[in-house]
């Protein structure tokens, strides 16, 4: 096996990384009995192994079983169509010759199991018989076959060991050999056998549909047989879930806040209303230019909620204080529409327009950058509209809604008010 690392030239004199990977992949594996696998060495500094976006590895306590069951997930994982330059860090090595003793044959002949060992290693590993002095150095002497008697494994059979009654008879009358590849190595991780697969995500597939894929093969393993991801993949989970345990908080912590500007438990989520939409507006732009919500496009999400609410927060604090005035909902809003409708256009064109040459992927690494610019063009085209339509909208429902629920509570509690009864112990005057 051999590596060899390339520097690509400016990206305005070439394909993009993705396509150049695919046409090396395909012209060097055109090769009978060549097998490439192409790696980005950029994503080698998010795990301690080999860096590849797909990282798992298949574990159990019996061996044999292991193997087998992780070149059957090999296979499957490979007709699937998700991945890639799909590899395995369980190697074979060159063959060695494995000679198992007859225990019964040898005992019948009156061979001892210890003389069968040592006949082969002193023949053909060598035994030291004594040391010699040259120079003041002392330097072991071995004894062992020439190198052309113990270069076959047909060469074995001509050895002969001596029984217990002084007699000679071929070895191989007393073993049975067979020619296996050798192990170079037995991994283990954590305290368990494992072996371990690495993997490129395919052309139009994600990191997360072949993760998903890994684990519904895993559910068809043998018993004591499982799968554990690691490398990259554990990154990737790691980080979408901090990603989205941070969106979350982000809703959370804008609704306290304007809940506490607005002293309202109603204005923030008319605030808020305007988020779906946003994210609607960017998982379609996403959609439309053929690229997937990753960790990067999610980072652009982020920002996206940052800065859809302040076209909603505009709308809403001028219509509070048009009603603070004596207008309605209805009026308050047709009134902040226009008078918003300036400042609302501006910043959000600045922030689209200062989008636009990192969606546009025109510079190095703009790869990981123009899922995030897209995310941000296309969720705030979308809110830039219906945020003069949705939420103004919403304002004046909610807020028709919560006048009617409160004139039934009122209704309610008035209705509950019975007369005083008369008490009679108090004279009635008449007048």
């Amino acid at each position: 096996s051999g590596n060899m690392n390339l520097t690509l030239v400016p990206q305005d004199q070439r394909m993009s990384q993705a396509e150049f990977a695919q046409v090396i992949r395909k012209e060097l594996n055109s090769y009978p009995g060549l097998r490439a696998v192409v790696q980005d060495l950029s994503q080698a500094g998010f795990t301690a192994q080999r860096g590849f976006p797909v990282e798992f590895s298949v574990r159990g306590s019996d061996w044999d079983k292991l193997v087998e069951a992780s070149q059957s997930l090999k296979d499957q994982l490979q007709a699937s169509g998700k991945v890639v330059d799909l590899d395995t860090d369980y190697q074979l090595g060159q063959p060695e010759l494995r000679i198992t003793p007859d225990r019964a044959r040898a005992a019948d002949v009156g061979v001892p199991i210890q003389a069968v060992a040592s006949t082969v290693n002193a023949l053909v590993g060598g035994v030291r018989v004594g040391k010699y002095s040259s120079g003041g150095r002392r330097i072991d002497v071995r004894m062992r076959l020439l190198a052309d008697q113990r270069s076959r494994p047909e060469d074995l059979s001509l050895l002969k060991v001596r029984t217990a009654n002084n007699t000679l008879v071929p070895l191989s009358s007393l073993v049975t050999q067979q020619e296996l590849p050798a192990l170079q190595a037995i991994t283990r991780r954590d305290r368990e056998r494992a072996i371990s697969l690495f993997a490129n995500v395919a052309p139009g597939s994600n990191q997360e549909e072949a993760l998903a894929t890994v684990e519904q093969l895993g559910k068809n393993l043998p018993g004591g047989i499982r799968v554990v991801a690691g490398g990259a993949s554990v990154a990737f989970r790691d980080s979408q879930s901090s990603l989205i345990f941070a969106l979350f908080m982000g809703i959370a912590v804008a609704y306290m806040v304007l809940g506490a500007q607005f002293n309202s438990f109603l204005h923030p989520v008319t605030v808020l209303t305007i988020l779906p939409l946003s994210v609607a507006g960017a998982s379609f732009a996403l959609l439309a230019t053929g690229n997937t919500l990753n960790i990067f496009s999610m980072i652009g999400l982020l920002l996206l909620m940052g800065i859809v609410k302040k076209n909603s927060i505009i709308l809403v604090d001028y219509a509070l204080q048009q009603r603070e005035l004596g207008l309605d909902a209805m009026q308050a809003m047709l009134r902040a529409g226009p008078v918003r409708l300036r400042p609302i256009l501006m910043t959000s064109t600045a922030t689209m327009m200062s989008a636009v040459p990192a969606a546009l992927a025109l510079g190095a690494g703009s790869e990981t950058r123009a899922p995030m610019s897209i995310a941000v063009l296309g969720g705030l085209s979308v809110s830039t509209v219906l945020s003069l339509l949705v939420v103004p909208a919403f304002y004046v429902v909610a807020d028709r809604l919560k006048t009617r629920l409160g004139n039934r509570l009122r209704r309610g509690k008035g209705g509950d008010e019975t007369p005083q009864a008369h008490d009679a112990s108090r004279p009635v005057t008449e007048g």
